[in-house]
């Protein structure tokens, strides 16, 4: 029995056919939008120097995923270069605070997290062409041993990054806007790292320190939207009660080990843990100038878990039979992209099994980057990233790796990947992890 015929239904079966012709009706609240450049408190600044910039945005909302960081740098001399990483090897510690003084982010060793969550969630085509303005390399075939990565000239060079790639309280989930009572009065530092730990040797068989560099002309250029005055008034209303942004945090674990088996504790308690990424590197290569510091030692582990309160994860150690080589490391590979959540969600990495499991940065070859690391998940839902685990002093995070052969003294950097709530209303802004 059909459905009587009115014009409601007549409008939608017009529509679902393709036959309507009316304009669609008028969705934009925002009266201006704009590309504004927020400056640095200096013009130029030197290695371990801390850039500074104080927003001056008004009433604006900001589209994070359209602003950057723009700099030229300019090293003492032309033979060095970013390695395996990018220009955000320049950058070792990343502040972000609300203009009441509230921490927002804090990132220790951005450099190292930069660098593997660009290798690991862009893909190649990516790097060749964002990540090229960013500074990144891109190796994919044997290359003559004294060229490790393209070198930064003398007279200095221009860098594009995207702040989404740095700043975390940027990098909202879903993709919302920042409001004016979070961008307003935003302070922004990041502190530069030594020269040594920013850049390495182009050709790695001889590492050289570099003396120094300058970054000069820092500027934040941000894509801004103003609101028609009844939306803008009923944001203001909204934030009275608090306007809820979420975004991912990492906090970062220094350890150094001198043998084959590893165990440590995460000290951080949140209320949601969603992933753990573990970088090695060899602290030998870390007292060495000139040597790619963000290299990781070529993959070694032969048994990785772990385990929050009695939760084990994977359940049973994922191990390794045999030396650890090109022809038995696809399991641990495929774990770390699973982890990741590059499998379920497929979307292609740069990282092939060949940088998984590196090689030796002696520099008698090139064919690869050393991007190897372990990765846990903790999210427990399958419809959404945002339902992690409890971390307290009751309910430990434990970390499990052992090496395989022969100990060696390692650095192993661990960022702990977690939920964080800022909630700003009007005249200040609350942060809840």
């Amino acid at each position: 029995m059909n459905s009587a015929m009115d014009s409601k239904l007549v409008d939608s079966l017009l529509t679902v056919n393709q036959l309507s012709y009316r304009m669609p009706p008028a969705i934009n609240i925002a009266n201006k939008v704009t590309h504004t450049i927020q400056y640095s408190q200096q013009a130029s600044y030197s290695s371990g120097g801390t850039m500074i910039w104080d927003f001056q945005t008004g009433n604006s909302f900001i589209d994070a995923n359209c602003s950057y960081l723009r700099f030229v740098v300019t090293p003492s001399d032309g033979t060095h270069c970013f390695g395996s990483g990018s220009a955000t090897s320049l950058f070792e510690r990343i502040i972000i605070r609300s203009k009441t003084g509230k921490e927002l982010s804090r990132v220790e060793n951005s450099n190292l997290l930069c660098k593997f969550m660009d290798r690991y969630q862009k893909s190649e085509e990516w790097l060749r062409t964002v990540g090229k303005a960013q500074g990144y390399s891109v190796r994919n075939q044997v290359t003559t041993a004294n060229v490790y990565a393209d070198a930064v000239p003398v007279g200095g060079k221009l860098f594009v990054i995207p702040l989404t790639s740095l700043f975390p309280c940027f990098n909202l989930i879903g993709s919302k806007l920042i409001p004016p009572q979070v961008a307003s009065g935003l302070r922004v530092e990041i502190r530069l790292a030594s020269p040594d730990d920013a850049f390495c040797s182009v050709d790695q068989a001889t590492p050289l320190t570099l003396a120094n560099y300058v970054v000069s002309k820092p500027e934040i250029h941000a894509k801004e939207y103003t609101l028609n005055d009844n939306f803008q008034r009923a944001i203001s209303e909204m934030a009275n009660q608090g306007l809820n942004l979420l975004y991912k945090e990492h906090y970062n674990t220094i350890v150094s080990q001198t043998t084959n088996q590893i165990n440590y504790d995460i000290k951080k308690a949140v209320s949601k843990a969603l992933k753990l990424s573990v970088i090695t590197r060899p602290n030998a290569a870390l007292n060495v100038a000139g040597k790619d510091r963000l290299a990781s030692l070529p993959y070694n582990f032969e048994k990785i878990q772990s385990n929050c309160g009695s939760d084990y994860i994977p359940n049973q150690p994922l191990s390794i039979d045999g030396a650890v080589t090109a022809d038995n490391v696809h399991e641990a590979y495929y774990y770390a992209l699973e982890e990741l959540d590059k499998l379920e969600h497929w979307n292609t990495t740069s990282v092939t099994p060949a940088e998984f499991l590196g090689r030796d940065n002696d520099g008698s070859i090139n064919d690869v980057y050393s991007n190897g690391m372990v990765c846990f998940s903790y999210n427990r839902s399958n419809t959404s990233q945002l339902a992690g685990y409890t971390i307290s002093n009751s309910r430990a995070l434990l970390v499990n790796l052992t090496q395989q052969g022969v100990a060696v003294s390692v650095r192993l950097d661990t960022f702990l990947t977690y939920l964080r709530l800022a909630k700003a209303m009007n005249t200040n802004t609350l942060v809840l992890d």
